[in-house]
């Protein structure tokens, strides 16, 4: 607490009523702070692009990682890999867990958690922008009772967060939210949803917000990337490109020039021409001129910076169709990995701050929780999937309803009830020599009476 203790942050409004999103009341303005501007302060200095010039010549703003092609293919596989998955909400009651479908967060987190967007539109969104901006906002909308009906997106560049101190003497964070032709308001930590890509590591906002991998010290690495492209495309362009000269003796004036250039395009240019040979007079020579090492270094280099900004972002290069190291063995396990190692941490992210956020403390406590559904993702071939729900039936570990659903095969009679294969037997029985079959094929041992004890009169 001590390093925000000169923090001069204005008090949001000690009473306040029913969260409205129709009239919030105004944010007072901040204190004149006379204190030096420390690095990732978002009083003074907001860490992002703001028109910074790199080493190498590039000029970033806050949407140049989109126009990298490399940049927009991970955070498109990622965004949608992640949102693709449901997520359910559960109840945890000892070892039983139930989707709790009465519950309106269910059909929030599932179907659509704002009138104008699906979930998968919803979540995609809220990935993409804490990959590109680091951070998602959103209103919460809750009725009455304290459970959310509603999650607004906000636009980042219209939320600044900021710390206070409350009346307990404890730091909070609180966000100033501003829209187009509309006071500025304030908002309370448990009004909006807030996901975080990497959090600001130092100065007074540590722990605050989160910021893109590209504003944590890795703007030279995109712009890089960036002045590559640029230098192909340009070439493209300016047809620099000579493929040889011809040395001719003495002065050559600008009509000669123009007249041998002239015959030697209508001779010699196009694909119907090539192989020809050359004939030259004056002693005119030919010199050719080969830029392939060129060509292929510039490619290297591309291919360079595409394996860097996967390995950045955590995606495997099959993905973004980089197959030089992909073979029909190993797809299979590259998913599995992706999955593992990129969109595990993401998932767990959001489930995390669903929890946080969306849950009251009295519903935490219950056992509610989210969780996504990775099955869709983690499903092999026909027959990999054939295989385990046939042994998964056979062991008693599902019913066959549940593999024909599986398959969207509807259910058939009979098929609720768990089965076991007829040739497992208990270990006793397998080193007494004994089946099952012949265990009930036995007639039951027939009772005998005890013997009669003597009795002391005879």
């Amino acid at each position: 607490m001590a390093r925000w203790s000169t923090r001069a942050a204005p008090a949001p409004p000690r009473e306040r009523v029913e969260p409205s999103f129709t009239q919030r009341p105004a944010a007072p303005e901040p204190a004149q702070d006379t204190r030096s501007a420390p690095a990732f302060d978002t009083w003074q200095n907001l860490p992002a692009f703001a028109q910074m010039r790199t080493a190498a010549g590039v000029q970033l703003t806050a949407d140049s990682p989109l126009t990298h092609e490399t940049v927009l293919a991970c955070y498109n596989v990622i965004a949608e890999g992640c949102a693709m998955l449901p997520l359910y909400l559960f109840r945890e009651r000892g070892k039983k867990r139930r989707q709790v479908t009465d519950h309106p967060l269910y059909e929030l987190l599932l179907s659509s958690p704002c009138p104008h967007m699906t979930a998968f539109q919803f979540w995609k969104r809220v990935i993409f922008e804490k990959l590109h901006q680091g951070n998602h906002y959103s209103l919460i909308d809750r009725n009455r009772d304290g459970r959310v009906i509603a999650l607004w997106p906000v636009e980042g560049g219209l939320c600044q967060p900021f710390w206070y101190q409350g009346e307990d003497g404890r730091w909070r964070r609180a966000y100033r939210i501003s829209a187009p032709g509309t006071p500025q308001a304030v908002f309370l930590e448990h009004e909006v949803f807030h996901i975080q890509n990497q959090p600001v590591l130092r100065g007074a906002d540590y722990g605050l917000f989160g910021l893109s991998i590209w504003q944590l010290h890795q703007q030279e690495t995109l712009g890089g990337a960036l002045a590559t492209n640029q230098f192909a495309h340009s070439s493209f362009a300016n047809g620099a490109n000579l493929s040889g000269m011809i040395a001719v003796e003495g002065v050559v004036d600008e009509e000669a020039g123009r007249v041998a250039r002239q015959m030697v395009r209508e001779a010699y240019a196009g694909s119907g021409n090539s192989g020809k040979i050359g004939v030259f007079g004056s002693n005119a020579k030919f010199y050719p001129i080969s830029q392939d090492s060129q060509k292929s270094q510039l490619l290297e280099t591309r291919k360079y910076n595409r394996s860097i900004i996967a390995g950045l972002l955590r995606v495997t290069a099959h993905l973004i169709n980089d197959l030089e190291r992909g073979t029909f063995s190993n797809i299979e396990h590259l998913d599995l990995a992706h999955y593992k190692h990129c969109l595990r941490p993401h998932l767990v992210d959001t489930q995390q701050t669903v929890l946080k956020d969306l849950l009251t403390p009295e519903e935490r406590l219950a056992g509610y929780y989210a969780d996504h559904d990775e099955s869709e993702l983690l499903r092999g071939d026909l027959k990999t999937r054939t295989e385990f729900w046939a042994q998964a039936i056979q062991n008693g570990i599902a019913t066959p309803n549940e593999a024909r659903a599986d398959f969207n095969l509807p259910p058939v009679a009979g098929g609720d009830k768990l089965f076991i294969n007829g040739a497992s037997v208990p270990l006793e029985l397998a080193a007494a020599g004994q089946t099952p079959a012949a265990r009930i094929n036995q007639p039951p041992a027939q009772q005998t009476d005890p013997p009669k004890e003597p009795s002391n009169g005879s």
